[in-house]
């Protein structure tokens, strides 16, 4: 522009001008035509024997225009490691590598491959590379950053993947599994792909906002997986660069606008939800025959309640009266304790307070003596103003008075728990009922703000599952915790009873609804048959047989839920009933500021739409069916480009995030478009795509280079020999927990958390319950697939070696080489623990020392060890073995990080030497990179 008081350099003017008399020829960006399934290139004559497939040919042809010579091919040891490595991100097994190399046939190579793209670990290694691009997390985000359980579809793109899935049927029930004819739950649980967003929690945060926001989330990450588009570049104007219009921003976000969702709230509860459990993710036979005797259990305590309910009914008929004060025995109260710091003093109306230090969350220890010969069925609690609470009626120190009161246990002498079967309370807080308390979670709780009464009082009555017949000199001992997310909120000052009757009266609210009690009132002969249902159904909830039956099968069901076989609640996509919900361009990008002089049609772009404007797709669905149709010229372009990525470090377009004009141009265009038609005609089959590349001859050179081809392509673009680049934190991770011999193969389940730097998230936790507690036994040694992903703090070991962020969609492969990962190499606790553990499989082999070290480099390198290498480790045993055996407490040190046991029938010193060189091989260049 005139105003811009720039201008245009000579050589700009210059191109301008031959333009100009060119004619001025202006053409369709490359990625926006359709591919063209080219030719394969014509060779001379000295490369017709190199190629091994189509791939090369167009490789060969590069070579002939930059005068370059393909590289010799690299030795089959190498090629076996690089192969497992980007198909699966874990090394061959010495066992793996000596079936191949003693395979002498023309099939090897496929039969190799074949196993590889068979495994577990080719679907596992696939998946991790999805969730970045879905940017799947564990928690929320945002500052709340709120615990989900949305692993489940995580589960779902592992056997996806497993399964081979042509990527058309993956992509559309990920966008639309919903909207299929009869959809199946697995095809619903995918569409939980967009639905891992971040999802805000947050106190003010607005529904409208963050409904926005969401949506907007849904446009950009669809756009950079299946169209390689930076669509939010035209969120608030027009794109600078590509021809993507605000108002066609706002069409393609019409396909998103039609969830059942408020736009905030936990993850765990943000409508729409399914209950799924994962697909591949199979129980134990020894648990499943437990669930199913819990069941039968069930069923046995319901088909023998009649006896039963009528004794019931005798009783509690007899304990109807009207003289409240009569359901009540004072609990005499021998001790009470607060953990972990805190007193609680008794008071002379029998009330015991809250004084001292008010902990962020105290535990009250109280043991009250039995009355004897009593049949115990209930506990009240009162909780109490006191003055020094400040403001009258308020019933604890906290700011507001307010307490959280999360759990209630119940021990009679030295017995196991006592089990409750009902909580009702004067008054409970909106969202925090008193059931809260005896759900066995200690993230809910009951809580009272907002009461108002005139003397603040406010009661809780714990039935119990069964009554104890009580004998003299028996104690009951209570635990009433306070471990909500808000410090500070414990029961100020509290007051006990216990009481022996069937149904008490707690102050005019009794366990017994109105209408039950009327049922009981009225003789036998004289109920209704609906008095009679009712008495029956309410009786189901309370009869102490069936209640210990449930009991029992719901902690067999909450063991298979917490080893990953249980359902947990998924967020999902699901249409609103009736018209779509209209779409409106939003100026400036602003949820406040919508432009309602006419709702926005369903369309995408229109320089990616060949069809008529009346064909457009109408409905998620048909977006989805759209993207992976021949219509569409980017999804098998994108695709193609990542995968590439994932073997050569690099695509073809380097930009995989953007294939619009501010993108890199292919470095080969007319091979992109040859793999892209290729993969479409193949039915969209990843694994044919991932062998094809594999047993081409560009991809099996050998990656060593020479000064004048790393001067002329240092970057590896003309692609004159083979990949090679340092491996991502994930594959380096779980390559060292498979040469230490701890890697765990379990598939599936909710997500661990293995060691980390403590206090890490202490300071972002807005909960006081959402600590990091590393996990044990073999979950601590699970795939870096299956850590836990939270987004506030994200998994600092696999930050620190470039992991994207799950915050928003990733695809690009970034790579750096800084100091701090050479320190997570040399002090994380899982490579000390790794080192050690490596050592151990070789140290009391009876071959000589150097078939131990050459063992050792093969377990963590896959690769036979040279006779320069074997000389420099001994050397470096010698040394460690020296300066441990001087100093036996420094070997005791470096031999204690982990969680896994030490070998002691080794010496320290002697082993802390071979684990010092385990940790040198797990440190070296060798083991870290792809070559």
């Amino acid at each position: 522009p005139a105003d811009s008081n720039r201008s245009l350099s000579d050589a700009q003017k210059d191109l301008l001008d031959r333009w100009i008399l060119q004619g001025a020829p202006y053409d369709t960006h490359w990625s926006f035509k359709p591919p063209i399934a080219n030719e394969t290139p014509a060779l001379r004559s000295d490369l017709q024997s190199w190629p091994k497939n189509g791939i090369d040919r167009f490789i060969a042809a590069r070579f002939l225009s930059e005068g370059l010579e393909p590289s010799p091919a690299a030795d089959r040891e190498t090629l076996a490691r690089r192969a497992s490595l980007t198909l699966t991100g874990l090394p061959p097994t010495p066992k793996q590598l000596d079936a191949f190399l003693s395979d002498e046939t023309p099939e090897a190579w496929n039969t190799y491959l074949d196993q590889l793209l068979d495994s577990i670990d080719y679907a596992e290694r696939q998946a991790l590379r999805w969730l970045d691009a879905a940017r799947f997390a564990d928690t929320d985000g945002y500052q709340n950053d709120a615990e989900r359980s949305n692993w489940p579809w995580r589960d779902w793109v592992i056997q996806s993947f497993h399964e081979n899935q042509p990527f058309d049927q993956f992509t559309i029930e990920q966008l639309a599994g919903d909207m299929l004819p009869d959809p199946t739950p697995e095809q619903i649980l995918a569409t939980a792909f967009n639905r891992n967003h971040r999802q805000n929690s947050e106190g003010g945060a607005l529904a409208e906002e963050f409904l926005v926001e969401n949506i907007i989330d849904r446009v950009e990450t669809t756009a950079t997986v299946w169209l390689g588009l930076t669509m939010g570049c035209s969120r608030c104007h027009d794109h600078k660069y590509d021809p993507l219009s605000q108002r066609e921003f706002y069409q393609f976000f019409a396909y998103f606008n039609n969830i059942g969702e408020s736009g905030i709230g936990k993850g765990t509860g943000a409508n729409p939800v399914v209950q799924a459990s994962s697909p591949i993710a199979k129980a134990p036979a020894e648990l499943t025959e437990k669930v199913e005797t819990a069941r039968k259990a069930v069923v046995e305590a319901e088909t023998t309640i009649a006896a039963r309910l009528d004794a019931w009914i005798a009783r509690a008929t007899a304990e109807l009266k009207s003289d409240s004060e009569a359901d009540w025995l004072d609990a005499e109260i021998r001790n009470a304790v607060v953990k972990p710091t805190g007193t609680l003093l008794a008071e002379k109306d029998g009330s015991w307070r809250l004084d001292g230090e008010n902990p962020a969350n105290a535990t009250y220890e109280i043991e009250i003596a039995l009355p004897a010969d009593k049949r115990i069925t209930g506990i009240r609690l009162d909780a109490l103003p006191h003055d020094s609470f400040g403001k009258p009626r308020k019933l604890a120190r906290s700011s507001n008075g307010n307490f959280v009161l999360t759990g209630l246990t119940a021990t009679r002498g030295d017995s196991l728990p006592l089990g409750f079967r009902q909580a009702i309370a004067t008054f409970s807080q909106d969202n925090f009922p008193v059931t809260n308390v005896i759900d066995a979670d200690p993230k809910s709780g009951w809580a009272i703000f907002g009461k108002k009464s005139e003397s603040g009082q406010v009661s809780a009555l714990f039935l119990l599952d069964q009554p104890i017949q009580t004998s003299a000199k028996e104690t009951l001992t209570l635990h009433l915790a306070h471990e909500g997310a808000y410090g500070g909120h414990n029961i100020g000052r509290l007051r006990l009873y216990l009481t022996d009757q069937e149904n008490p009266n707690l102050d005019g609210k009794s366990g017994l609804d109105t209408n039950l009690q009327e049922a009981l009132k009225s003789p036998a002969e004289k109920r209704t048959p609906d008095q009679r249902k009712a008495l029956r159904e309410h009786y189901t909830t309370i009869d102490p047989e069936l209640t210990r039956a449930k009991k029992e099968l719901a902690k067999i069901e909450k063991q298979m839920s917490d080893q990953g076989y249980g359902s947990v609640s998924v967020m999902v996509m699901r249409e609103k009933d009736g018209d779509p919900a209209p779409s409106y361009l939003l100026n400036r990008g602003q949820y406040i500021d919508p432009d309602t002089s006419a709702a926005l049609p369903r369309a995408v772009p229109a320089a990616l739409f060949s069809g008529k404007p009346e064909n457009q797709p109408r409905d998620r669905l048909e977006l989805a069916q759209w993207l992976v149709s021949a219509e569409n010229p980017l999804t098998a372009r994108v695709v193609v480009n990542r995968v590439w990525q994932e073997h050569f470090g690099t695509g073809l377009v380097k930009t995989a995030e953007d294939f619009g004009s501010q993108g890199e141009v292919p470095s080969h265009p007319e091979l992109l478009d040859w793999l892209a038609v290729k993969f479409r005609e193949s039915g969209w089959d990843l694994k044919a795509l991932h062998r094809l590349i594999l047993s081409s001859a560009t991809w099996q050179q050998g990656s060593v280079t020479n000064p004048p081809l790393l001067s002329q392509d240092p970057q590896n673009r003309f692609l004159a020999r083979g990949p090679r680049f340092r491996l991502d934190g994930f594959t380096i991770r779980d390559s060292a927990l498979q040469a230490a011999g701890l890697l765990s193969t379990k598939v599936g389940g909710p997500p661990v958390k293995p060691y980390q730097p403590e206090g890490l998230w202490n300071a972002v936790n807005q909960s006081a319950n959402f600590r990091y507690s590393p996990s044990s036994g073999s979950d601590l040694y699970r795939k870096s697939l299956y850590t836990y992903w939270k987004r506030a703090v994200n998994p600092p070991r696999q930050i620190i070696f470039d992991a994207g962020g799950r915050e928003v969609c990733n695809v690009s492969a970034r790579r750096t080489n800084t100091p701090l990962q050479a320190l997570v190499l040399m002090n994380d606790t899982t490579f000390l623990e790794a080192a050690r553990n490596l050592a151990q499989r070789v140290i009391k082999d009876e071959s000589s020392e150097a078939s131990r070290l050459g063992e050792l480099y093969r377990l963590a390198t896959a690769r036979k060890i040279d006779d320069e290498t074997s000389t420099v480790l001994g050397e470096n045993l010698a040394f460690f073995r020296a300066h441990f055996t001087a100093a036996p407490e420094a070997a005791a040190a470096f031999l204690s990080s982990g969680e896994s046991p030490t070998d002691e029938s080794v010496s320290a010193p002697e082993l802390a030497a071979w684990a010092s060189v385990a940790h040198l091989v797990l440190n070296l260049d060798e083991t870290i990179s792809l070559e």
